[in-house]
């Protein structure tokens, strides 16, 4: 579905992906994961187009999609839920669930598709007129992750969902990435909480200075020693 093969990426001279090769199969939940720093976030914007590659290859359905546009890479079906939810402020609740469907001709559908967002997040139901800025940390990640759903994804990759978040939520953000999986959407994402994202993936990547390291089932990076101690502080 999605194959990253010798990527390089980076910030003007700054090389933040040095050769970062991985696979993301339909219907899976891959996790990255790796300290600040690493190249995580860095990856997600270069397979969405915010950053363009500057070595190696990016396929999307066996196609070349390496150096696109963000908006082309959206049209192919890819979505991209970034790290500090980035919602439009001044827009309301309503208009960023639209903006989520941008590229999409189909109103009736698109009218229907928001109805069934807030059927799923209760709180932005009450909140259409809203300012987004107005928003708690919680409503504004979940706007985000309705607002990439708007989309109707194929692969819906997600930014550190959790960041920033009280305890109370973050659990809650965790059950919703399950059904978006469940229901048929495949994802990718990046997590700080190592943890709970080897729990809730199929495969994990671990990356360090803009390399793969380590790759396996959630279970098995777990189970290793090296990523238990660097990264689940030796539990």
């Amino acid at each position: 579905m999605l194959r990253l093969e010798g990527v390089a990426a980076g910030y003007g001279r700054t090389l933040a992906l040095a050769d970062v090769s991985l696979d993301v199969r339909q219907g899976e939940l891959v996790s990255l994961i790796g300290a600040n720093g690493a190249g995580k976030s860095t990856t997600l914007k270069t397979i969405s187009g915010l950053l363009k590659p500057s070595a190696g290859r990016i396929t999307w359905d066996g196609a070349e999609i390496g150096g696109l546009s963000p908006r082309e890479i959206l049209a192919r079906g890819i979505a991209h839920c970034p790290e500090g939810r980035r919602v439009f402020p001044h827009l309301t609740v309503r208009e960023n669930l639209e903006m989520g469907a941008l590229l999409r001709r189909d109103r009736a559908a698109v009218a229907t598709d928001l109805d069934a967002m807030c059927d799923r997040f209760p709180r932005l139901r009450e909140r259409l007129a809203q300012a987004a800025g107005t928003l708690s940390g919680g409503e504004q990640q979940m706007l985000a992750i309705a607002r990439a759903l708007m989309s109707r994804p194929r692969l819906v990759m997600f930014d550190e969902p959790s960041l920033g978040l009280a305890p109370s939520l973050v659990e809650q953000v965790f059950q919703i990435v399950r059904e978006i999986r469940a229901n048929g959407t495949t994802v990718l994402m990046v997590e700080q909480n190592a943890m709970a994202a080897l729990r809730l993936c199929d495969r994990a990547f671990l990356l360090e200075t803009g390399h793969v390291v380590q790759a396996g089932t959630g279970a098995e990076l777990l189970a290793s020693p090296d990523v238990r101690a660097a990264y689940l502080g030796g539990a």
